[in-house]
């Protein structure tokens, strides 16, 4: 073995450990990918909340990606809420103008997107509630034309409608106050004008006594 060799075996042990080690993690990350790139989870279901400030509207987003690495049918999608499936899939038609027999494909590694109307939304699940504003779990769903159904958590949405909720309360709240304050208001004016017109009542009819009294001192004098 020559001597430079045998005097920096360490080294190269060591530079030899360290190259093995990121070959390691290069065929780890490899694997990896390949693994995600063929994986079974065949979708990726991504809501949010959008606002469009220059025309104040409010509304919701939902993007469902193929992650497969063939194309794939899809036959419902939207929103799942105690047990009750909001299904966005007529509507997706409708607003791309697909006839209702048109089979909504999503080609590999592509995705479909759907604007949903906060307020609708909103409505859905009040109803759904009973009225209630407290927002139970929400989740976004996307079943295919195999039967397989993804779900995930809609966080941004629930976080959302929560908000929504909360805002529309504290306007009730404030709205039943301003009313409460008018009828206050409604109660005291009629009792003050009560109270007024009792006090011209019993003013006329002392103003009639005095009159009498005064007809009658006005009779005996005369009479004297």
């Amino acid at each position: 073995m020559p001597t430079f060799i045998e005097e920096n075996l360490a080294l190269f042990t060591l530079a030899g450990f360290l190259l093995l080690i990121v070959i390691l993690v290069v065929i780890l990350r490899y694997n990896i990918y390949m693994s995600k790139f063929f994986s079974n989870k065949k979708f990726r279901i991504d809501s949010s909340y959008v606002l469009e400030p220059t025309e104040e509207t409010r509304s919701f987003s939902l993007t469902i990606f193929n992650n497969n690495v063939n194309d794939s049918r899809v036959i419902a999608f939207g929103f799942i809420y105690k047990n009750h499936s909001i299904n966005y899939y007529k509507a997706y038609l409708k607003t791309n103008k697909f006839s209702d027999n048109y089979k909504v494909v999503i080609p590999s590694r592509d995705c479909i997107s759907i604007t949903i109307d906060a307020n609708e939304l909103k409505t859905i699940i009040s109803d759904i509630n009973r009225d209630g504003r407290r927002i139970s779990r929400l989740k976004a769903y996307v079943s295919d034309s195999s039967g397989l159904t993804i779900k995930t958590r809609a966080k941004a949405v629930s976080k959302q409608l929560s908000t929504i909720f909360r805002i529309e309360y504290l306007e009730e709240k404030q709205k039943k106050a301003l009313i409460r304050v008018q009828l206050q208001e409604e109660q005291k004016a009629k009792r003050d004008k009560r109270k007024f017109e009792r006090k011209m009542r019993r003013k006329a009819l002392l103003e009639k006594y005095k009159l009498k009294l005064k007809e009658i001192f006005t009779f005996k004098k005369n009479k004297a």
